[in-house]
């Protein structure tokens, strides 16, 4: 069967190429920046809606779609949708079915700078092998392939058997707030699941894990006075400059200890200093306070007080700075608010479970090749689904981590051709 299936699969994605890439177009063509996703969010809406999938926005303005293969229901009405999900889920668990969600935000970083550009970032563009555009790889490639996947999902149940309920997360804001649009999608819905895939780039290479995130501001504190006496201040500046240098020695011996191997990646905590401000914000005054704005990708079982207990063991550490989350506070474009703490966990899938072995095998004779795994060095929703729900979590995208927020941003084609056969084959392996 497995052979038959898969040729059947590589068929009919290949029928359905030339509409998935339009689907990306109008994707792309959305300046969906976090907290203005809703042109987007409709675009995805119109697409389940004209092919017949189940959808629904929640009250962040997230999108939800299923593909189930025991239930043929064209459309659910709003008022019905948290009461209909439950009982596609509580069908499932009794009857043995799988419940696996894809995952894939919809917002984009800014292309504000287009005089930088070859061509228009929100439109997208094919050229010698490559699909250019903003958010081609972080991630409206993945995002389109996911949610075409659903509706192919449901024309191959008319021919093949499968024991996997699709639902499809395609969330705000991921870009400034990892985990926050996921958490509250899951939790409108009641959702559960057994395994989530992430459509993050990944080169076509399974990721299974992250290091955590951390953001947060060092404050430093002092005795203003003119600058014409500096002698009767204390500079809150100098002592922030004593903080820079630890966080560099930090990064530094962390560095020295693990090494720039991938296989250590989880195991490296990096530190950078983003930005530093002081005040008063008049030079006619020594500061007497001063913050420096810190990002970091954190090593298992590392989080931001350990971190900053190793930092106050460097020398010259002022005794008196202090250590703070950032929380970012914003509106989604329905209005919701805000207020998520930027810390999160690292977590990893091992290469014994179930779901990375029917990942893998799936690539495998999809693909007829061995696929590559790693540990991403970024952050991802997976830090809702693994670190906090304990969910086991894969990621696998088309287009090359390092390509993603940059200018003429851009996929490879083949890539997104084979992340599309990729994601539909997957829901008929677990």
């Amino acid at each position: 069967m497995s052979s038959t299936l898969i040729e059947e699969i590589k068929k009919v994605c290949d029928d359905y190429y030339e509409n998935n890439f339009k689907l990306l177009e109008k994707l792309i063509s959305c300046k969906s920046y976090s907290g203005q996703e809703e042109d987007c969010a409709k675009v995805l809406i119109d697409f389940f809606k004209t092919n017949e999938i189940p959808s629904f926005i929640d009250s962040r303005g997230s999108v939800l779609a299923v593909s189930c293969p025991f239930e043929n229901v064209i459309s659910v009405k709003i008022d019905d949708s948290k009461n209909w999900i439950k009982d596609i889920i509580n069908k499932a668990k009794s009857n043995n079915y799988k419940i696996l969600i894809y995952n894939a935000h919809i917002d984009v970083v800014t292309a504000e700078n287009t005089e930088d550009w070859t061509d228009n970032p929100f439109k997208a563009i094919r050229r010698n092998g490559k699909i250019y555009g903003r958010g081609t790889c972080d991630m409206k490639g993945a995002l389109a392939s996911m949610a075409y996947s659903l509706v192919l999902s449901k024309k191959l149940d008319k021919l093949f058997e499968r024991k996997t309920v699709l639902i499809g997360c395609f969330v705000t804001e991921e870009e400034v707030a990892e985990g926050m649009a996921f958490k509250d999608l899951f939790e409108e819905f009641s959702l559960k699941a057994d395994m989530v895939l992430l459509g993050e780039p990944s080169k076509m290479e399974i990721a299974r894990g992250q290091r955590g995130k951390l953001e947060m501001r060092i404050e430093t504190y002092g005795v203003c006075s003119h600058t014409s006496v500096p002698e009767t201040a204390i500079s809150a500046v100098y002592k922030l400059a004593n903080v820079l240098k630890a966080v560099e020695k930090y990064e530094l011996d962390e560095r020295e200890k693990y090494g720039l191997n991938a296989e250590n990646t989880l195991f490296r905590t990096t530190l950078a200093v983003a930005s530093i401000e002081s005040w008063p914000k008049n030079r006619s005054f020594v500061p007497d306070k001063a913050v420096a704005y810190v990002t970091g990708r954190l090593a298992l079982n590392k989080n931001m007080e350990s971190v900053c207990e190793s930092l106050e063991k460097y020398a010259n550490w002022p005794k008196d700075s202090k250590c703070y989350h950032f929380v970012y506070e914003g509106n989604s474009y329905k209005g919701k608010k805000s207020e998520w703490v930027s810390e999160h966990s690292g977590w990893e899938t091992k290469k014994d479970s179930p779901f990375f072995i029917s990942v893998s095998k799936a690539y495998q004779e999809l693909f007829g090749k061995e696929p590559i795994d790693k540990i991403w060095p970024f952050s991802t929703d997976g830090v809702y689904s693994a670190s906090r729900a304990g969910i086991p979590t894969l990621g696998i995208g088309p287009g090359y981590e390092e390509m993603a927020h940059k200018v003429d941003e851009w996929i490879e084609e083949k890539d997104f051709k084979n992340s599309f056969k990729l994601y539909t084959l997957i829901p008929f392996y677990l």
